[in-house]
């Protein structure tokens, strides 16, 4: 290989973009669910981090009152947490460093105040 080549390479390196990881969103099951809910949802989990998945899971239990704890697996009190978590993993379209980052680019605007009006529903000059 010259060093040409070695040169085009590491440049096609840097300028190609990093897969995205999947994400995969699960519901925990309420904790006086039936054992075979419970297991079905061990097992959904156990596939997504087979396949590579950011595993993000649902509970309204809070972290430090769960009985069992998986390291591997993102905890979320909300859909919306986990939903913002993912839009910070996916790609900007504008090249920000994120899709949330021009979400929030987006939000951010010129703030108008109120305009007096008349009875009639008229600007006041």
């Amino acid at each position: 290989m010259s060093a040409l080549e070695r040169r085009l390479t590491k440049l096609e390196d840097a300028f190609l973009t990093p897969p995205v990881q999947a994400f995969c969103l699960l519901a925990e099951p309420p904790t006086d669910a039936a054992t075979a809910a419970w297991d079905e949802h061990r097992q959904k989990v156990e596939e997504a981090k087979d396949r590579g998945d950011f595993v993000a899971i649902v509970s309204p239990v809070r972290q430090g009152d769960r009985p069992l704890y998986d390291k591997d697996v993102a905890y979320f009190a909300s859909e919306f947490e986990a939903r913002l978590v993912e839009a910070s993993m996916l790609p900007s379209a504008r090249g920000n460093d994120s899709l949330l980052a021009d979400a929030m680019k987006d939000a951010m605007g010129s703030v108008v105040g109120p305009a007096p009006r008349d009875k009639a529903g008229k600007d006041r000059a």
